[in-house]
């Protein structure tokens, strides 16, 4: 676990209003997405604390949170578990869907998971073929102009040794759309706010929205 923490990779909040500023809009963001009844998937949920977010201020049915951390998940079970929420321990990188309560979903939010995935077609195609029609996957990644792969100013030697690549804002949008998905909106997270700003790509981190 403290090797998570320092390299920033998960957090363990009791609260979600402890939790760092630039995961907070990118759920708080999310809730503009979902509808009653709607069935959520959060890949890559970590210790729980936006899946139950998305959860308890929505009107969904369900929100299945997925994670590989057997830490992260006794963590949000403990903390951040309601009658709408399930957490599954599956690796995001191999068969994930078969692990699952069900099989299609309304919303999928994926943030900051897309980098760490060595094939990241296939991830992506797997969030694809786990949507309904006309459902909606929101998914955030590093701004390579911003934040560049191989010269990562918040590590030690330059680079995240949890990430594959990092993504230009063109070049994320390319691996949706190339899977299938339709963009919907382009949004980055401002530098010094966090807040997320529709129609720009000059942040730290790009968050796309995305059609079936």
């Amino acid at each position: 676990m403290d090797d998570e923490i320092t390299k920033m990779e998960r957090m363990y909040a009791t609260s979600f209003h402890d939790v760092m500023m630039d995961h907070h809009y990118r759920y708080h963001f999310a809730l503009n997405y979902i509808r009653r009844g709607d069935y959520i998937l959060d890949a890559a949920c970590g210790s729980g604390y936006g899946t139950h977010y998305l959860a308890t201020n929505s009107a969904c049915t369900l929100t299945v949170g997925v994670d590989r951390s057997d830490h992260a998940l006794n963590w949000a079970i403990d903390h951040f578990y309601c009658d709408k929420t399930v957490y599954v321990k599956s690796d995001l990188s191999g068969l994930f869907q078969e692990e699952l309560p069900i099989q299609k979903f309304d919303v999928i939010t994926c943030f900051e998971t897309v980098e760490h995935m060595k094939d990241d077609r296939s991830f992506v195609q797997k969030l694809y073929d786990s949507l309904n029609v006309n459902g909606i996957l929101l998914i955030s990644a590093p701004n390579e102009k911003v934040i560049p792969h191989l010269n990562n100013p918040y590590f030690l030697g330059g680079v995240n040794p949890h990430h594959y690549r990092h993504y230009q804002p063109n070049e994320l949008s390319s691996l949706l759309t190339d899977c299938g998905f339709r963009i919907q909106q382009v949004c980055t997270q401002d530098n010094e706010t966090y807040e997320l700003i529709i129609g720009r790509d000059d942040g730290f981190t790009t968050v796309l929205v995305a059609m079936k």
